[in-house]
This record gives structure tokens, sequence and C-alpha cells, in this order.
């Protein structure tokens, strides 16, 4: 899958972790949730697809502050 072919909750998924991602660290589910204006079922799901596209565009990471907030999420790097 390629980020060009993304659309509805997957895209604005897509494109929230970027901005998220952008402006400080990698984002926790709640906060991508909140930005996207999705509830957190739908992220989490439109998270799953991005995570088990081929190749996927996004990676789950245990959160280096370790908050009780779960994993991060930031974008796979291009072209893996």
């Amino acid at each position: 899958m390629r980020v060009e072919d993304l659309s509805g909750n997957d895209a604005t998924v897509y494109r929230v972790v970027a901005e998220l991602e952008d402006a400080s660290s990698a984002p926790h589910l709640q906060a991508i949730a909140g930005r996207a204006g999705l509830d957190v079922e739908e992220t989490r799901t439109a998270l799953h697809r991005l995570m088990n596209s081929e190749p996927s565009l996004v990676h789950e990471t245990p959160d280096p502050s370790r908050t009780e907030l779960g994993p991060v999420y930031e974008l796979a790097p291009r072209g893996t």
C-alpha cells in the first residue's frame, strides 16, 4: 500500500501521526484519536490497518517515557 492510496480514516490517522510526530515525540492512541476527531476504536482499527499494510506505514513502539498510556505510534521509514 502506498500513502497516496490512503483514504477515509486511514488517511486521516496517517496524517495526524505525521503531524504529531513532527510536533514533539511519537503520539499515543488517545492523542491521535483526539486530533483526528475519531473515537479510540476507529483510530485503533485504522492504526492496525496501517501497521499491517504491505509495506507497513506506521510502527508501534513502547512509550519511552514509560507512562501508562500505552505504546506510541510513528511513521515507518518511506521505502521499507
